[in-house]
């Protein structure tokens, strides 16, 4: 009985992700000639980590004379501590000046002093290097990028779930996705580019969109796509509101304003920790010392007191923007504490996106590669735009030299199948599962990692798996809810999975039981496959290099 209504749909290259990101790999596409669907489970431009953002990216070369891509390349490797793709590095870095004029071309406003482009600097980087949107919002951004899609013809289905990906033969052929009506849809295309985001809301503090829970990625892992650097995950340190989802930023707060951080006993936390000055506090670093002294017993509310008392109320206030929602010049403290910011792992793709499938091109920070084990600020908007345009040029003209492959009916029907098979009225709520699910990695798996502490995750992934099969979902709604669910397993398995075989501690990756960086034997990256059917496998290789 076939209980959702179907719909075939067939572009030249279809975009899946709705950020900033799909945004430009579709503008790419569509300006040399493709018919081109963005499909995003959220309403295109605004349910993405883009629109979340601060709307810094690193512009190296335009805000120093002695500044250069090559230069901004080692800053970028030395902060990835030598695990990223060096070819992605350095082409990211090589069109960091074409962003800004894309971004004129699309009307977007910047920040600026005395009539200038308004330089900033983030600690990792040599020079002042970092533009922004006038009103640091990323709405700054990715609202103009959609409105100039919109006018070059790029097409937009909005709350899509993009369920699978499917092969004919040897490369990706079609895709299926449900939305909230129960309305099923399978398309046809010559190319497809992934541009999902990452995995971060897999924790329970954390700073992402709604959605952003590595779907992506488990739809990529089921369709034979080798992933990379799943343990690397980034906390910033500084964050409040529920569940840390608004990000205080300390680098401007300590560095500038002279906040300090105290625990409970009134300790300085920065002194305690040897992170006195600015090339020390850096988020991993940072991240750890709070979440130590919040297991030690002296945390604040689940968190430390970001403290000004003594600083001039007129010098604060300058920064107001900056602080929790109904801050006032009278208030002397608030708790903060860190939260899920970032996921350096993802895809493995190389410098031209191309994934390991042939047709499929992916882009931003569902992808592994620029960052290596951590990520400098200012690098995630970068390689979303640069990026996005290397796989959005490259899908375009490889479409152009593809003829539409058959879509594979048969496979496409037996997705709608299991899809309606996922119907129940019975048994557990995927949303509860999912809580828990998010509260077992940001206890087990989080900023303090231990074998015993991953083991134990990993063991409770499994019982949560096993409730997760009599889920009840009386409709779509609560099936794409399960859909959640199964993909926040699979991730949260490769990341546990990935961070209990690196037996070090490197960039944003800390095990207690191996609390130093070994090298040469772990500067590698680690992969993770998986064949159709069959448990997924980890392997070393070497640095940087594609298999």
């Amino acid at each position: 009985m076939t209980i959702f209504k179907s719909h075939a749909l067939r572009c030249d290259v279809l975009v899946i992700g709705g950020g900033g990101a799909a945004l430009r790999a579709a503008i790419a596409c569509r300006e040399s000639g493709a018919d081109v669907l963005v499909v995003s489970k959220s309403r295109v431009g605004f349910g993405n980590n883009t629109y979340l953002s601060k709307s810094s990216w690193a512009a190296p070369g335009l805000g120093h004379p002695e500044d250069s891509d090559r230069v901004h390349v080692n800053d970028t490797l030395a902060g990835g501590r030598f695990l990223n793709d060096e070819r992605m590095v350095e082409r990211v870095a090589r069109g960091a000046q074409s962003v800004f004029t894309f971004l004129e071309r699309c009307g977007v406003r910047f920040a600026k002093k005395d009539g200038r482009l308004a330089f900033d600097h983030a600690p990792g980087h040599t020079y002042r290097r970092h533009i922004r949107g006038e009103n640091r919002m990323g709405s700054d951004l990715v609202l103009p990028i959609k409105a100039f899609a919109e006018r070059i013809g790029v097409r937009f289905l909005d709350r899509v779930f993009v369920t699978a990906l499917l092969p004919q033969g040897d490369r990706v052929a079609a895709a299926t996705g449900l939305s909230e009506q129960g309305e099923f849809y399978s398309f046809g295309f010559r190319c497809a580019i992934l541009a999902t985001g990452g995995y971060a809301r897999i924790y329970h503090h954390n700073n992402n969109a709604p959605g952003i829970q590595g779907d992506g990625l488990a739809v990529a892992l089921e369709l034979g796509v080798p992933l990379k650097d799943m343990e690397f995950v980034q906390f910033y340190p500084t964050a409040s509101g529920k569940a840390g989802a608004r990000l205080i930023l300390y680098e401007a707060l300590i560095a500038q304003a002279g906040a300090r951080l105290k625990n409970a006993a009134g300790e300085d936390v920065l002194s305690k920790h040897g992170l006195d000055g600015p090339s020390k506090l850096t988020r991993d670093r940072l991240s750890r010392a709070i979440m130590e002294e919040i297991e030690r017993g002296l945390g604040v509310e689940g968190g430390v007191l970001m403290d000004f008392g003594g600083i001039p109320e007129e010098l604060v206030s300058t920064f107001s923007s900056l602080l929790p929602a109904g801050w006032s010049p009278a208030v002397k403290q608030f708790v903060v504490a860190p939260t899920t910011h970032f996921c350096m792992g993802g895809l493995l793709a190389n410098a031209e996106a191309e994934t390991a499938v042939p047709g499929l091109f992916a882009a931003g920070e569902v992808c592994a590669g620029m960052h290596g084990a951590n990520r400098l600020a200012g690098n995630a908007l970068l390689e979303v735009f640069v990026m996005g345009e290397v796989a959005g040029t490259n899908a375009g003209l490889r479409a152009k030299d593809t003829s539409f492959p058959q879509v594979p009916e048969r496979k496409v029907q037996r997705e709608r199948f299991r899809l309606e098979s996922l119907l129940s009225d019975a048994g557990k709520d995927a949303r509860e599962l999912c809580r828990s699910l998010q509260s077992v990695m940001w206890k087990k798996a989080g900023i303090l990692r231990s074998a015993d502490r991953l083991s134990e995750a990993l063991a409770q992934i499994e019982e949560l798996e096993s409730l997760s099969k009599t889920c009840r979902a009386e409709n779509p709604v609560q099936v794409m809810r399960r859909l959640d669910l199964h993909n926040m397993l699979q991730v949260s398995k490769m990341v546990c999975k990935a961070a209990l075989y690196r037996t070090e501690s490197r960039g944003a990756h800390f095990r207690s039981d191996f609390p130093q960086e070994r090298n040469p034997e772990w500067r590698k990256n680690i992969l993770i496959r998986k064949s159709q059917g069959q448990e997924m496998t980890l392997e070393q290789v070497d640095a940087g290099r594609q298999e």
